[in-house]
């Protein structure tokens, strides 16, 4: 291949990742999926086209099939960061596959929640039926109630049928009481202890800077330019929804400030890898 039959490819390659890109940015998921499967088509090695294969799945609730994208990705990348942490994370969302498309696809939009300290999963203790758990099932919603520095888990009834891990139910038993609302999902019921997925609905302005769920580490880590592919780095974030975002990130109860930069995940999978003003000058 010649070096203007590259460039044209590179521009070509380029121009229809943007559009991919856009078109995530929009909440246009069931384009997104095509647009991208279209690239990987024409370009088999695109590692950002399938992680951002895998974001707009995950976004439909379709996680066995996202899962297959990121795969794919470490097939091609196998140290992407990307990819390897969602498929980590999908770990945990492997019951919802039994769930029909609409539950399904709630669940999704909630999937990179975590990455902004509004949603977490969080295992329930102190278990008091399992039977009723299966019965609400994967899906069904439960409520919280705040009692002292615990989070008690009830069904329909008013029935208590667990509590909330102390690791989580401490923070935001203190939360609740500063004015914070949450709801909760059954996301597993299987070996190893029934998960809730914990959603914040609602931040008290004096709970402002304090994220309901603080990120790990890793997640701090997560993104950062020494620490993943430079294709897939900087982000493509839509300004109006990052800064909405971060509104609930802060220090919290933490020593540490969550940077803006600690954002870069909340996109991810989306990339671009110059403006096009920028390349086609180094081209020149």
């Amino acid at each position: 291949m010649s070096l203007q039959q590259e460039e044209e490819r590179t521009r070509l390659n380029r121009k229809i990742s943007q559009e991919a890109i856009a078109l995530a940015v929009e909440g246009r998921w069931e384009e997104a999926i095509a647009a991208n499967r279209a690239i990987i088509e024409r370009f088999p090695d695109d590692v950002a086209a399938c992680n951002r294969l895998g974001r707009a799945l995950i976004e439909l609730g379709r996680f066995a099939e996202a899962e297959e994208a990121y795969r794919k990705t470490l097939q091609i990348e196998p140290n992407n960061s990307i990819a390897s942490k969602n498929i980590e994370r999908l770990k945990d969302w492997r019951g919802v596959g039994s769930l029909d498309s609409n539950k399904a696809r709630a669940l999704g939009k909630d999937f990179f929640a975590s990455t902004i300290g509004k949603t977490g999963i969080v295992a329930l203790t102190n278990v008091t039926s399992l039977e009723r758990i299966s019965e609400i099932g994967i899906g069904g919603a439960v409520a919280l109630r705040q009692q002292g520095k615990r989070i008690l888990v009830e069904d329909e009834a008013g029935k208590v049928i667990g509590e909330l891990e102390p690791k989580h139910g401490v923070r935001l038993a203190k939360l609740i009481q500063g004015g914070n609302r949450y709801n909760a999902t059954i996301l597993s019921t299987e070996e190893g202890g029934p998960q809730l997925l914990v959603r914040e609905e609602y931040q008290h302005p004096t709970q402002t800077g304090s994220p309901s769920f603080p990120p790990t580490q890793p997640d701090r880590l997560y993104g950062h330019p020494g620490r993943a592919s430079p294709v897939e780095t900087p982000p493509i974030v839509d300004e109006g929804r990052k800064s909405s975002a971060l509104r609930g990130m802060g220090q919290g109860d933490t020593d540490e400030p969550v940077a803006e930069d600690d954002d870069r995940s909340y996109l991810e999978g989306f990339t671009m890898i110059d403006e096009p003003h920028e390349a086609e000058r180094s081209h020149e």
